[in-house]
């Protein structure tokens, strides 16, 4: 029979700088780069990084004001490092670099005089060392790669930007046994959920690193956009990519799951924008990302190929689809046919008032219409399909 279709912690930089220099510095390497942090006079702190100079004694690097996180890039020599203007003051003519750092590096650090090109103002710089590591995780764009943790040891230029900017906003939303309460990073303007309240202390920091994660992977995607001023001169140039318009909502927490959807427009160049629904879910009885094969046999090993069993389900959930279509009950006809991309655009979450939601994720441009939660199964019906402890996950607290 078809199934009914239901309608942190802030870290100073201070403080985690001292941290990164009890780290003990590597081999030199191709890939090494070195991170100081200091301040420039008159305008507050800053955090630079350097690669290791070339033969010819070339040096490039960058650096940010913790205030805006915004990447400017640096290039020259030891003795001046040349900051450039956006990429568009830079094609003006007679256009020139808009300052120079002049100074003195050394294994404590840099230190010199920052020079403004076009007025001759100068302000002194101190930077002290801070750590040493290896850029190789990073893309050649200065992405991290996917799945590399953010952490002081393996990307700590980016880790001192990230850290301690997100304040919560809002009031806890959940019950008297487990809630969250949404954190905004003021720079990247997005809200991101933390869990507050939750009876296992220990899964509740395990829960909220994972949050975190995301939550700085997206706010460094924003800012790494904003830094293409500096690199292009396209309409997405300078922004944060749309990421402030992100939507990011938990449409369900228990004691035991919590799931949360991403979904937007996100545009920093290239063809289309990168159109999205991205709902994930969380185990919360044991601090981790869900695997919804303890659940039920959801997901081949190591892949996303459906078992026999969510086949089914999600074959019976089409079913009710189609008909629906047929007989024009669809509410938003532009979603008519979705159902269709399953299995292979399928991805599951939970939702309430208590249901496994069935959703299309992971589409192309063309197909982007489709993207949302088509249908949910209520839990009460899917108990011929659970494995022996699924049901522990479908409490509603």
């Amino acid at each position: 029979m078809p199934f009914p279709i239901a309608r942190p912690l802030s870290i100073p930089i201070g403080a985690l700088a001292l941290a990164l220099l009890l780290q003990a510095p590597g081999e030199a390497s191709a890939a090494e780069r070195t991170v100081y942090t200091g301040t420039l006079q008159g305008v507050g702190d800053i955090v630079m990084e350097l690669d290791s100079a070339a033969a010819d004694g070339e040096l490039t690097g960058r650096y940010f004001y913790p205030k805006n996180g915004v990447d400017i890039p640096l290039k020259g020599t030891v003795k001046s490092l040349a900051e450039p203007l956006t990429y568009q003051a830079a094609k003006q003519p007679g256009a020139k670099p808009a300052a120079t750092w002049q100074g003195t590096l050394d294994a404590q650090g840099y230190r010199g005089v920052w020079i403004d090109t076009r007025t001759g103002e100068q302000r002194s710089f101190t930077l002290k060392r801070a750590a040493q590591y290896d850029a190789s995780a990073l893309t050649p764009d200065g992405g991290i790669e996917f799945g590399v943790e953010i952490d002081a040891a393996r990307v700590p230029y980016d880790t001192l930007k990230l850290a301690g900017h997100a304040e919560p906003v809002g009031d806890d939303i959940g019950s008297a046994t487990v809630a969250y309460r949404m954190w905004r990073d003021p720079r990247t303007q997005f809200s991101y959920p933390r869990l507050s309240r939750h009876p296992d202390k220990a899964v509740m920091a395990r829960v909220n690193h994972l949050l975190e994660q995301r939550h700085w992977r997206m706010s460094h995607a924003a800012l790494a956009c904003k830094a293409t001023a500096y690199t292009s001169d396209g309409p997405s140039a300078g922004t944060l990519g749309n990421y402030e318009e992100e939507v990011v909502k938990v449409p369900w927490l228990s004691s035991a799951m919590m799931t949360v959807t991403e979904s937007g427009s996100l545009d920093c160049g290239g063809a289309h924008p990168n159109n999205h629904f991205d709902p994930y879910t969380l185990d919360l009885l044991r601090g981790e990302t869900l695997d919804w094969n303890r659940v039920f046999d959801a997901y081949e090993p190591n892949n996303r190929e459906p078992r026999p069993a969510l086949k089914e389900l999600a074959g019976q959930v089409q079913k009710t689809l189609a008909a629906r279509d047929e007989a024009g009950l669809t509410e938003d006809r532009s979603k008519e046919g979705c159902w269709d991309l399953w299995p292979t655009y399928l991805a599951l979450g939970a939702s309430a008032p208590g249901a496994l939601s069935l959703s299309v994720s992971g589409v192309g441009h063309a197909s982007g219409v489709c993207l949302g939660t088509l249908a949910q199964v209520p839990f009460s019906d899917l108990a011929a399909y659970l494995k022996p402890g699924g049901q522990a996950y479908l409490v509603q607290d």
